[in-house]
């Protein structure tokens, strides 16, 4: 096993540890006792309405999602799902960030973030873009961060573009429904 991989406590190998602080936020790999609340999550018709069908976490039993979720590596699967956590109750997962399509050659990776609906409202989704973007230009040589958000979800434009992103253009693409759908392509240079 290299050295800068190790096994957590409850036997899962973490070999890409991905841990992003901010004033508000803590970001991080998902535990074993995210479980109540992802499986919360995932039954909130809300939360899933302008997401993807073919999501991760929606896969399988809720166990075997969060099983998956919690092996995932950024350099192999190029995609990466954390937990997102508020400093004021850390032990209570708010909602999932994730980073996916990363390339490291062309430098370019996406984001996405979605959360509990008891959770919206709040500012966390501004404040885990934000995260995310300190994350990525700090720790990575990422030149180019792209957001894909169907048009109906305001609130999601409203949060990229508060965080600096760019409307770049509309297009069709694959989310996993019955058809394809338009979402609008946001992009920030770093």
């Amino acid at each position: 096993m290299p050295a800068d991989w190790h096994i957590t406590g409850d036997g899962v190998v973490d070999h890409d540890p991905i841990y992003i602080e901010n004033e508000r936020l803590l970001i991080h790999s998902l535990k074993q006792q995210d479980l109540d609340s992802l499986r919360s999550m995932r039954s909130d018709r809300l939360v899933y309405r302008y997401e993807p069908v073919f999501l991760t976490e929606r896969q399988g039993s809720p166990e075997e999602a969060l099983e998956t979720l919690r092996r995932m590596d950024l350099y192999v699967d190029r995609q990466y799902v954390l937990g997102v956590y508020e400093k004021t109750d850390p032990a209570v997962l708010t909602g999932l960030a994730e980073l996916y399509d990363y390339k490291p050659s062309g430098k370019v990776i996406s984001i996405g973030y979605r959360f509990r609906s008891e959770y919206w409202g709040r500012g966390i989704a501004t404040s885990c873009v934000e995260a995310l973007l300190e994350f990525i230009r700090n720790k990575t040589e990422v030149e180019l961060v792209t957001a894909h958000v169907l048009p109906d979800n305001k609130a999601s434009a409203r949060c990229l573009l508060k965080n600096g992103f760019e409307y770049l253009l509309t297009k069709t693409e694959d989310w996993g429904f019955d058809s394809l759908y338009v979402a609008d392509v946001y992009t920030l240079d770093c």
